[in-house]
């Protein structure tokens, strides 16, 4: 009888126990890359960092290597007729070399999105499908990037789960002129902060002027935790999609149990460097906590 009610005791404790760990709300994902001067990735560790989340300071961090994570990848090439100057196929070739190269495990997976007036997709290919994949791309109409950049977030990447992270990656080319969109950039930005997509923005404008575009490539990469390429053509590619690789497989995700775990809340976070660190530090600035 004894054994018996000490069996039943065990039994509802490790039900309990097995319950509460089930329930219990999971840790963010950061994503985090530590750079020099040269793009090129730096290592870091929780202690060279300070974490601040919603102006709180963040203990118990830990640091999760992109590289032990699968690799969700999107390409967006903008197709519209502003592109006609733009090296394109040097673009395209550089692109199908950089797939290749990231896309290495069963899990990861890849799809290309070609966008002028309108956005068109492929399905999701893993890197047996690449082998037998085309894309080709025909120029002309208008430019809707920020209804691009929502049909990858939410038609292809969805809503990030936290419980089961991956590297959300979107490599975006363009010049960063929406005309045609029917929504803003703000939406597109929501879009991206619910899938927990990291943006590397290429901008193919090769004028050097300041523009609007450029600045909207450039905040694109900075809100997401990516980095942003300006004035790229030529013998650029090739070094730019290498930087973005390495970056790629350099990334670190920031775990933690958020201070604030309200429902739907935008929360925001600071990253600084400790003292006498000398790296430069991309993250996203903003998630939205869906659990």
């Amino acid at each position: 009888m004894i054994k018996r009610i000490c069996t039943t005791f065990l039994l509802a404790f490790v039900g309990l126990s097995g319950s509460a760990q089930e329930s219990a709300a999971p840790m963010v994902a950061i994503p985090l890359i530590a750079t020099d001067s040269h793009h090129r990735t730096n290592s870091v560790t929780v202690e060279s960092l300070v974490i601040s989340d919603q102006k709180t300071l963040v203990t118990g961090a830990s640091l999760v290597r992109g590289v032990d994570l699968p690799v969700e990848l999107g390409v967006l090439i903008d197709a519209s007729g502003s592109q006609r100057s733009a090296d394109l196929n040097d673009m395209l070739k550089a692109a199908k070399q950089f797939v290749g190269e990231v896309i290495r495990g069963p899990e990861d997976r890849i799809f290309f999105l070609q966008f002028e007036t309108t956005p068109h997709a492929t399905e999701w290919l893993t890197r047996e499908d690449l082998q037998s994949a085309t894309v080709q791309i025909r120029l002309g109409g208008g430019t809707a990037l920020y209804d691009a950049l929502a049909v990858a977030c939410k038609e292809r990447l969805g809503l990030r789960n936290w419980r089961k992270p991956s590297r959300r990656i979107l490599v975006l080319i363009s010049d960063g002129q929406d005309n045609v969109s029917h929504i803003t950039h703000d939406e597109a930005v929501s879009e991206a902060l619910r899938s927990g997509a990291v943006i590397f923005s290429i901008d193919t404008d090769l004028s050097g002027m300041e523009r609007r575009g450029l600045k909207i490539m450039q905040n694109l990469a900075d809100v997401t935790g990516g980095e942003s390429f300006s004035q790229v053509g030529g013998h650029d590619v090739p070094k730019v999609f290498t930087s973005i690789r390495n970056m790629i497989d350099g990334m670190y995700y920031l775990r933690y149990a958020p201070p604030d775990a309200s429902k739907g809340l935008v929360h925001e976070i600071e990253v600084k460097r400790a003292s006498k660190e000398k790296f430069k530090l991309s993250y996203a600035r903003k998630y939205l906590w869906n659990q």
